[in-house]
This record gives C-alpha cells, sequence and structure tokens, in this order.
C-alpha cells in the first residue's frame, strides 16, 4: 500500500485530474466513488486517516429516522429509507445488518405508546414497505420477555420496530476500495494548505502539505470539492471563497461497556426524562454501545471533550430503565466522541431539532463543498453534488451514468453456503475480502492465532490491511480496519501489535508506537 502512495506522489508533478476531493469521511469516499465511476480522474485527500473524523464516531445506526418525523422533515425520512434499503439489500449488504428496536413506554413518558404508534405506521409507509420487518405493539408482558432487565414499575408497555446499523469506519474504507477501483488515488495524511490559484486551460493549481514527511506538492485539477464534514466552513476559508455553510456544530458522546453489565437483547430505546430526548443501548457482539448525547459544541475540532457531564448523562438515562445494572465509571471500558455538521436552523432551536438535511454550494465555478446530512444518506448526497459538477464542467464529456446503487467490490460475492464461523466473523467485516484473509490463514497457520485471546481478530487481518488499507500509522489499525475500540474495548492491543509489526519489518511513526488510541478520549470536568 506504501509503495502505491510513494507511486501517486512520484506521478503528481505532471499529473491532470479532473476533481480534488477534500475530506476522507463517508461523504468524500461517496463522491470518489461515484465520481471515478462515472469516468472522471480524482485525487481525494484528508488531513488525517479516512475515517478518522465523524465517520468512525457515530452510533453506528443506518435509519430513516424515526425521529425527525416530529419534526416534519419528511423528504429526509423518505430519503433515507430509500437509501437505507439500498445499503441494506444492494450496496453493502455484508456490514449493514436489521436491527430490532425496542422502545419502552411508562407512565411518565413524554410520548405515550399510542403516539409512538402513529408515528411507526407513518414510517412504515415511508419506507415503501422495505423495512426488515413490521412494527408491533407490546404489552407490560411481552417487553418484559423481550428485555427482562427493563424496569417494570409503571410500565405501559411499548413497541418494536426495524432498523439498521453497520461499523461505520468499514463503510468508509470499502467504499474508497471501490473508488480506487475505478481508478481513483487516495492520499490519506494530506491537508490542503491554502487557497487553489487558477492555472492553465481551466484547472486549478492546489498545493497539498504531506502531514507524515512535512513535504508539500503541487496539485493540478479542473475542479475542487470541500467534503470535510465539520471542518467544511475551514475549509471553505482555506478556499478563498466567501460563502459558507454556517454550521452549528454538535459533538455526541458514546459509551461502551460489557454487554454482561448491561444485559440487553434488542437496541433499546430510552428517554431521557429530564429532557425527552432518546438514547440508544445497541448491543455489539459482547459489548454494548451506550449513545449519545448532542450538545452545542464551539471549540477546537482536533480534541473534542468527554466531559464528566456527558458520561454522567448516559450513566444516569441507563441506570433509570435498568436499575439492576447501576453502572458506574467503572463500567465504562471506551467512551469516543464525534462532531456533528448541522446546518444553522432557528438560532433558539435545539441541537435535537435542527436539520439533518444536507446543502451544496457551488460558490464560484469549480469550486463546489457539501456537508450536513447523515451516514445512511451519504450516497444521495454524492450524487446530488456529482451531478451538478458534471453539468457545470464537464457536460462535453461522454460520461458514463451514477452507478452507485451497484454493490460495493467487497459485496459483489454472497456469502458461502457451509461457511465456517471464522470465515463468517470474517465476511461481516470484510465481505468478498474474506476469502483472501482466509488464504493467508491455510497459507500461514500462524495468522490463524488470535491477537489477544479476548479480541475476535487474528493476525491475517493486520496483514491485510497494511496490503490493502491504506494504514500509515498504528491508530489507522486499530481503530478504523479492525475496530478494537468497540469490539475489544477491554484488550490493550496496541504494544501487542507494535511489538508484532516491528518483529517484521514494519515501521509506524514513534509517536504511535505506544498504541495510543484517538477514539478513547480522557473523561475531563
Amino acid at each position: 500500500m506504501r509503495r502505491r502512495r510513494a507511486a501517486i506522489l512520484a506521478g503528481l508533478p505532471e499529473a491532470s485530474y479532473d476533481v480534488l476531493i477534500v475530506g476522507g469521511g463517508i461523504t468524500g469516499a461517496g463522491i470518489a466513488r461515484d465520481a471515478a465511476g462515472r469516468g472522471l480522474r480524482c485525487l481525494l485527500v484528508d488531513k488525517g486517516d479516512f475515517a478518522s473524523g465523524t465517520s468512525s464516531k457515530s452510533g453506528k445506526l443506518v435509519h430513516g429516522g424515526l425521529r425527525y418525523l416530529k419534526y416534519r422533515q419528511w423528504r429526509l425520512v423518505l430519503e433515507a429509507c430509500r437509501e437505507r434499503w439500498l445499503l441494506q439489500t444492494k450496496i453493502a449488504p455484508h456490514l449493514v445488518r436489521p436491527i430490532r428496536f425496542v422502545v419502552p413506554c411508562y407512565a411518565t413518558s413524554r410520548t405515550p405508546r399510542w403516539m409512538l404508534a402513529l408515528g411507526l405506521v407513518a414510517y412504515e409507509l415511508l419506507a415503501l414497505g422495505r423495512n426488515a420487518g413490521h412494527f408491533r405493539m407490546l404489552s407490560p408482558r411481552q417487553l418484559a420477555e423481550a428485555e427482562p432487565a427493563l424496569d417494570q414499575g409503571d410500565c405501559r408497555g411499548g413497541v418494536a420496530y426495524f432498523d439498521c446499523a453497520c461499523l461505520d469506519f468499514r463503510l468508509v474504507i470499502d467504499t474508497l476500495k471501490s473508488a480506487e477501483e475505478h481508478g481513483a488515488d487516495l492520499l490519506n495524511y494530506f491537508e490542503l494548505c491554502g487557497a487553489p490559484a487558477a492555472g492553465a486551460a481551466g484547472h486549478f493549481e492546489s498545493s497539498v502539505r504531506d502531514v507524515l514527511t512535512g513535504t508539500s506538492h503541487r496539485v493540478r485539477s479542473r475542479a475542487v470539492i470541500n467534503a470535510a464534514g465539520p471542518w467544511a466552513d475551514d475549509v471553505q476559508a482555506r478556499l478563498g471563497v466567501g460563502e459558507r455553510f454556517g454550521l452549528k456544530l454538535a459533538i455526541g458522546v458514546h459509551l461502551v461497556v460489557a454487554r454482561e453489565r448491561l444485559p440487553v437483547n434488542n437496541t433499546v430505546a430510552l428517554e431521557i426524562p429530564a429532557d425527552g430526548r432518546m438514547i440508544y443501548a445497541i448491543p455489539w457482539d459482547r459489548h454494548v454501545l451506550v449513545g449519545t448525547t448532542d450538545t452545542f459544541y464551539a471549540g477546537s475540532l482536533d480534541r473534542l471533550p468527554v466531559t464528566t457531564d456527558a458520561v454522567d448523562y448516559l450513566l444516569a438515562g441507563v441506570n433509570r430503565y435498568f436499575p439492576t445494572a447501576r453502572l458506574t465509571n467503572d463500567d465504562v471500558l471506551r467512551t469516543f466522541v464525534g462532531a456533528r455538521p448541522l446546518l444553522g436552523g432557528e438560532e433558539e432551536a435545539s441541537e435535537d431539532a435542527v436539520s439533518r438535511d444536507d446543502r451544496v454550494l457551488n460558490p464560484a465555478p469549480g469550486i463546489w463543498a457539501i456537508t450536513g446530512g447523515k451516514l445512511t444518506t451519504y450516497r444521495a448526497m454524492a450524487k446530488r453534488l456529482v451531478d451538478g459538477l458534471v453539468r457545470e464542467s464537464f457536460a462535453d464529456r461522454p460520461l458514463r451514468d451514477c452507478s452507485t446503487t451497484a454493490p460495493l467490490s467487497s459485496a459483489q460475492q454472497a456469502l458461502p453456503g457451509g461457511a465456517s464461523p471464522v470465515l463468517r466473523d470474517l465476511w461481516s467485516r470484510y465481505g468478498a475480502a474474506a476469502r483472501s484473509i482466509e488464504q493467508r490463514l491455510a497459507n500461514e497457520p500462524e495468522l490463524s492465532e488470535r491477537i489477544d485471546p479476548s479480541a475476535p481478530f487474528v493476525w491475517a487481518e493486520v496483514e491485510h490491511a497494511l496490503d490493502h488499507e491504506w494504514v500509515e500509522q498504528l491508530d489507522d489499525l486499530l481503530d478504523r480496519r479492525l475496530g478494537a475500540f468497540l469490539l475489544a474495548p477491554d484488550c490493550d492491543l496496541g504494544p501487542k501489535i507494535a511489538r508484532w509489526l516491528e518483529a517484521r519489518g514494519h515501521h509506524f511513526p514513534s509517536a504511535l508506537r505506544d498504541g495510543s488510541d484517538t477514539n478513547h478520549q480522557e473523561i475531563v470536568g
């Protein structure tokens, strides 16, 4: 993979790209796949690792947005339900899986059960029959059977319905792989340095800096796209354009706890009594992801805080409905926090009420920007932008149609019948690439050992990531290829992997050889 990076850098002085994309989260990845698939020559850069911002720190939900119905965001819900179905059934069925939600109702609940049922009727109508299953009303007895650990006092029953979940960082990596197969060039740890200058023949000359080496390079392109998510307004300033999104940034904190301490069978949606917001307890194998907070934020985006107030808010919410759990700070195995780029609305609007719509800007010929939206709708967002770009700058060129409803390259094969448990586990994270990992296991039996007895990963996954997935630093491997912060939060894998890599001649920057984890934030007061 590093040879591929070196080849891209060697060719930059003579290269002429159609599009320079700034931002390697899910939106930038979707744009790169769409544009390259149509026949445009693309270069994507990100100042950090791919998916290192919001796209690895979401709640892992691919959902239609049931709660947005409260704010009458009908178009958003309709689009999200369609995109969820495409992801689940066509684009990435190996990653996007249906999950059952359970919502308990109590005498003190702000939203009674009949109102939830009415909302779910509208939700199913907007989904046009594409939900994984129909919603159900649950009596108190049925709710107790579904979630025995839930508080039964003053319980009025509840509802159950279906949405989806996925490992968000794996969706980004697999989308980028498909973009690369269409010819896109991809560089993580590359930062846009300043406003692009007008060059010859309608091209821009942009300066980018290799964050790892400090060297600068010139990139020639006909168009520049800002897909930097929460950093979009900052990148707009660097591009030298006056038009901004006026983003309202909200940060969402998540906790990871052991499932034995919080024994949930389904994804449970819990209404916080103090403010009426919903948090979720989402089971992931042996652990449970609890989130999220939603708090306006105006500080540095490069080091988001996990405050004691945020952790206490989530723990109190869970303990209210699971009284026997008695979760404390000592039960929190990992924390992570992400920033959401919300489009500015009414000044007095709460974080929960600010629109999750996206917006496309075209402030100058050849300069495009997009932000807002949500994980579920990234493909539709990318298509809107690339459609506009093609009309403006490439109408004279015979390009292919948008093809992003087709499966990702990792999803173009089905899991073989009679697959072993190891292959099934690998397939759920890598799709068709699990075959090549399985072949490594057969060729080098020592790679079949688990990295840690309590972790689901084998050494062959490490070799696969190094060879195919743009790993430049240890955190890239730990958190955005393997997903250790969620799937093995109680294992100290960093030092062990670092030593193993050193023994095999792989060298990473010394600052990260200790296995430091940028997803695990220190809790601050």
